[in-house]
């Protein structure tokens, strides 16, 4: 199961191409259903979608650990 990363606006370019990562703008995303969804920086944004949230500092902090043990 990929992990979606949703932003409010076009995702940073840091995070495309992350293995097992998608990252989406929440535009790009449809159905929430089936997947793992974590939304970066709007917390009400996640609420309605009844997602995760993370703040922008959390978001960076997963972006460092995710690119240091990439997916096997």
């Amino acid at each position: 199961m990929e992990l979606y990363v949703v932003f409010p606006q076009s995702p940073p370019e840091e995070w495309l191409g992350v293995p097992g990562v998608k990252a989406v703008s929440v535009k790009e995303l449809g159905s929430i259903e089936d997947k793992l969804v974590v939304v970066a920086g709007d917390c009400q944004l996640a609420e309605r979608l009844q997602a995760a949230c993370l703040t922008e500092e959390e978001a960076e902090e997963l972006l460092k650990e995710l690119k240091a043990y990439p997916p096997t």
